[in-house]
């Protein structure tokens, strides 16, 4: 990650304030959302559980903010915008409003939505071996493709983490992230005298692993076809706009002080 001299918001150039700001407004709006929605599920008795993931979304989507103040880092525009959209679409679209439940196609999609936009940070982590390619006009493309492998190994970690998240948050919360224990065994369950976090963990004993393993495909299709993208723009010298987004990641931008 490149170091930066953290600039007040006061202080920063029009353009990154205006930037800043639409990300910030896009934020507040979909935790709005989130709050109503949270308040309607409550109302109702939260018969889809689904109060917890309002709660969980509302919070998630300031994460960005809170490790920009920790690392002194600001995100770039896109990061910012590839967050929300990857926040919207799943957690909102997707867990809130049931579309993931709805659909046949959504759940696929958004995984491999979010194996490539994950990319898009894990670049941040490599700018410096990035720009050292790039100065030597690519001609060790080792770099390249040792910064490529470290990025795909590590977005494949977080997608099996990521089912760990939804398999505790099932059997703690209650969600139904990893699918939905048919109501025979449920009733069955019940039976023998098991309640909470106990019935749950038996529940989900009954729950197919397909929704998993496809989850994580999908994600790794996601990350993949990010690494061909990159790779093109590499070998090829090439924008295709792997290259835009690499000098938006790098650029200094959204930390840019009003002259």
């Amino acid at each position: 990650m490149l170091k930066r001299t953290w600039v007040k918001y006061r202080n920063l150039s029009k353009t990154a304030r205006i930037k800043r700001g639409i990300a910030l407004g896009l934020k507040g709006c979909i935790s709005i959302i989130c709050l109503v929605m949270a308040v309607v599920y409550g109302v109702k008795g939260d018969p889809y559980n689904r109060l917890f993931t309002c709660l969980i979304a509302g919070i998630l989507l300031w994460v960005p903010i809170i490790v920009e103040r920790l690392a002194k880092h600001r995100f770039s525009f896109t990061q910012h915008l590839a967050f929300i959209i990857l926040l919207a679409g799943g957690a909102v679209a997707g867990s809130i409003f049931y579309l993931f439940y709805l659909t046949d196609w959504f759940d696929c999609f958004m995984h491999v939505l979010a194996g490539y936009v994950l990319m898009i940070f894990l670049l941040t982590l490599q700018c410096k071996k990035l720009n050292d390619a790039e100065d030597s006009g690519f001609k060790d493309k080792k770099s390249a493709l040792s910064a490529t492998l470290t990025m795909l190994l590590a977005s494949l970690g977080t997608a099996c983490l990521w089912e760990l998240v939804e398999f505790i948050g099932d059997v703690f919360f209650g969600q139904t992230s990893q699918g939905v224990v048919p109501e025979e065994i449920r009733q069955m369950i019940a039976d023998q005298g098991f309640t909470g976090i106990r019935a749950r963990w038996e529940g989900i004993k009954y729950v197919s692993v397909l929704d998993s393993d496809l989850d994580m495909l999908c994600h790794a299709g996601g990350s993949i076809l990010f690494c061909l993208h990159y790779l093109i723009h590499v070998f090829t010298k090439r924008n295709l706009g792997m290259g835009t987004l690499i000098k938006d990641i790098k650029g200094e931008e959204m930390n840019t002080a009003a002259a």
